[in-house]
């Protein structure tokens, strides 16, 4: 359900003002001008002879009118007023892409754009209008404002069909612009005219209008758009474009409490495509001094603490606890945390004093982007059917994901599946599949609308924070060394042990929240945004953590270890592919007991996600030297462990199985040479399963946190397999492609598999031979491993 404001509230609290003018109704006096000048005519608007619905063209000619009733607008109120000064123009041109840098994102029927980049005519005669024509120039996301979706028809298919685009147009302009805070949408169904507002914290619509008739309300639009000032647009105005790197990436210059930092590389920014949230960007930047560091750029919820103020929280927790050795729990924490160096609560631009800008008060998704309107007074509305498909995932041309297949697509390869929305089920810790989207199916476009239908679209409201790291440093996404990754996760569990001791839990350990910071060696902890103090953590239904890296009680926000469900006979393996019956099974959650003791996050959660981004590590990385054998098996795992959703329920079969020492199938297809990373996985496992076990034996009466401190056990496992594992060099899977030194053995079945006399060559379907070159590099791998190991 959505929020629909009545047009008239719309217009008051929502859409930008009315440009400042001497007169006292100037949409009065301006629609008095068009009428002389016969821009109105018979009681319609002149550029439309008939209703769009009884145009002979598509949709794009049918509306074509609307660029000359803007323009004539535009022309009437600088003679009424000619102190006024345009920001936006109107382009109609549904042939047009919206691009972000070199890809396509969406194709509206028509957007504003900033009059930098146009120019306008002033005649209705829309033939003369001067408009850029793809590929010579190109309409790019960072210039345009309120997307429009049209239907010459007034149907439920048209009127689905326009609302499931202009949603997934709007989640792209917010997704793709760092700059932009909100962004407003424009849906017209032959005459039937609704305005759209989509924040990080609400997605609204207004009731309708007949633009035809409703002639007050259009040029109220107009005025309103194009007059406007780009804080009321929803451009961040802290927030400016810098340069083009030599990559062809834009930088941005980014003030933070009055500082000016330059991004350089963009770290993590796969939350900002899910278009309700925090929206976490986090970049390498430099300082006014050239010196690299940390930028963090997040939406939090108004009643949530700043980070800065939760890590002197924790820090002063660690200096409180009881040490018989005088053991510095606090300097030994702040060695493993990332240190904040500037934040503040991000400012608007109030008003302009002698042609600079005035800060305002902090930015805020209600008080201010709304002006204060109440949407507890709105009335919820469907915003679409429930019925649809969800179409497949893209390929990824980055890191791999469940999914895709193990190959790197063509810089020219298009998706007729429709775009890639990311959000949280896909690779967290890069931006999504850069791809040409010259084919979108409108399918896509639906289902971005259609699964946010089951929640109401007016949550907490948001404030906009940033902080600022001294170290620069990198996540294990990006750290190509496995013993510098075991050697992050080594010193972040050591952290995480003393914010047990001081009463905390972190609840979001993720790949992105990891970092190995080569200049100290040593390993950080960042992102502690949602960090509670245990004592006042309490049950909610909201789950917090990264889907990739969750532990399974967590997803399912239940306890799996009580008594009852550890007597329940164990699911058949979950991890070979080659049960006929998993299919079958799969279809069916397993059973948990219902629980009357309220679920809480506690440390053994934080604990599982630190073995989940190994088993991470594993599935999406190769040895650079010796490369799985069997990556279909590999993406079938990743399907099962790695899709993203809070419904996964194969999490807690793997984890137990691991526990027991079954590693058979994943033997089948790891790098042989990191084969000891299994030492690592198992052990752990099975003291998780144990301390899960033990602490939930108890309840209801009592949840044994004695129990939870088994961070010994990490730490020793971490650092035996941080040495032994150091000479591996990581490759992402997708990169094997490019890549690929050891050759490759055709599948044997055991029915088919050569006796050890006849496999000197093995014939390949096209009639030559595999030498026994690819026998022999299998073997100099498990040669090698067999090294590792001792």
């Amino acid at each position: 359900m959505i929020p629909e404001v009545p047009v008239e509230d719309f217009f008051h609290s929502i859409l930008p003002p009315l440009p400042r003018s001497s007169k006292n109704d100037l949409v009065g006096e301006v629609i008095a001008k068009l009428e002389e000048n016969k821009t109105i005519k018979n009681d319609r608007w002149a550029a439309f002879r008939v209703d769009p619905c009884k145009h002979s063209e598509k949709e794009p000619q049918a509306f074509q009118g609307l660029t000359g009733v803007w323009n004539d607008v535009i022309s009437a109120a600088k003679v009424v007023d000619g102190s006024l000064e345009q920001t936006l123009g109107l382009v109609v041109n549904g042939h047009a892409y919206i691009h972000s840098d070199q890809v396509q994102l969406c194709q509206p029927d028509a957007f504003n754009e900033l009059c930098s980049k146009i120019q306008p005519t002033t005649n209705s005669d829309t033939s003369n209008a001067k408009r850029r024509k793809a590929p010579e120039d190109r309409y790019y996301v960072y210039d345009i404002a309120n997307p429009h979706q049209f239907k010459k028809g007034d149907g439920v298919n048209q009127i689905i069909e326009d609302f499931s685009k202009v949603v997934y147009d709007m989640e792209q302009v917010l997704a793709r612009d760092p700059c932009r805070r909100f962004t407003f949408g424009t849906t017209i169904e032959n005459r039937t005219t609704r305005l759209w507002f989509l924040s990080r914290a609400s997605l609204l619509r207004s009731t309708s209008f007949d633009f035809m008739t409703d002639r007050r309300e259009l040029v109220h639009l107009i005025l309103s758009l194009a007059f406007s000032s780009l804080r009321d647009l929803g451009w961040d105005t802290t927030m400016t474009f810098s340069h083009v790197d030599s990559c062809s990436r834009r930088q941005y210059t980014i003030d933070v409490d009055g500082h000016q930092f330059t991004t350089t590389k963009v770290l993590s920014d796969a939350s900002a495509d899910s278009p309700l949230g925090r929206a976490t960007r986090v970049w390498q930047v430099t300082d006014s001094a050239g010196h690299p560091r940390v930028l963090k750029d997040v939406w939090l919820e108004t009643d949530r603490k700043e980070e800065h103020v939760i890590l002197e929280n924790i820090l002063d927790a660690a200096k409180s606890i009881k040490s018989e050795h005088e053991y510095d729990y606090r300097a030994e924490l702040e060695k493993r945390m990332l240190k904040p160096m500037a934040h503040c609560r991000v400012l608007v631009d109030d008003e302009t004093v002698d042609g600079e800008p005035v800060k305002g008060p902090p930015d805020d998704t209600g008080a201010i982007m709304l002006r204060g309107y109440d949407l507890g007074s709105a009335k919820p509305v469907k915003l679409l059917p429930d019925k649809t498909s969800t179409p497949p995932p893209p390929p990824s041309i980055t890191y791999s994901m469940p999914g895709d297949r193990d190959y790197i697509p063509s810089s020219n390869s298009r998706l007729a599946e429709g775009p890639n929305t990311r959000s949280e089920h896909l690779d967290p810790s890069v931006s999504s599949p850069q791809v040409t989207l010259a084919q979108v199916n409108q399918t896509a476009a639906t289902n971005v609308a259609q699964r946010k239908a089951a929640s109401t679209y007016a949550g907490h409201h948001r404030y906009h924070y940033r902080i600022v790291f001294e170290q620069c440093a990198t996540t294990i996404y990006d750290e190509r060394n496995l013993g510098n990754v075991l050697r992050a996760l080594l010193d972040v569990t050591r952290a995480l042990w003393i914010i047990y001791l001081a009463g905390w839990v972190h609840r979001d350990i993720s790949g992105g929240n990891v970092y190995w910071f080569a200049h100290a060696k040593t390993g950080l902890l960042g992102d502690f945004e949602y960090a509670v103090k245990r004592s006042e953590e309490r049950h909610h239904d909201v789950r917090t953590g990264t889907p990739f890296f969750m532990a399974a009680e967590t997803m399912r926000n239940v306890y799996l270890y009580l008594p009852d469900n550890n007597k329940k006979a164990p699911p058949k393996s979950l991890l070979d592919p080659l049960n006929p019956a998993e299919e079958e099974e799969d279809a069916a959650p397993i059973p948990v007991a219902e629980s009357e003791y309220p679920f809480s996050y506690n440390p053994l959660h934080d604990l599982e996600s630190i073995w989940w981004i190994i088993v991470y590590v594993l599935f999406f990385n190769d040895d650079e030297s010796f490369h799985s054998l069997e990556p279909d098996i590999r993406q079938e795992q990743m399907e099962k462990l790695f899709h993203g959703q809070l419904d996964i329920t194969d999490r807690q079969p793997f984890l137990k199985e691991l526990s027991i020492g079954y590693i058979k199938v994943l033997k089948k297809w790891l790098s042989p040479t990191l084969y000891p990373a299994l030492d690592l996985l198992v052990p752990l496992a099975s003291d998780l399963i144990t301390a899960y076990t033990n602490s939930e034996e108890t309840h209801p009466n009592e949840i044994g946190e004695h129990h939870f401190n088994i961070h010994n056990t990490f730490t020793k496992y971490l650092k035996t397999a941080a040495k032994s594992l150091s000479i591996i060099t990581l490759i992402p899977v997708k990169a094997t492609g490019m890549k690929r030194p050891n050759p490759t053995l055709p599948e044997e079945t055991d029915s088919e598999r050569p006796s050890k006399r006849s496999r000197t060559s093995v014939n390949d379907q096209s009639g030559g031979s595999v030498s026994r070159t690819g026998n022999k590099s299998l073997r100099q791998a498990r040669q090698r491993s067999s090294k590792l190991r001792q």
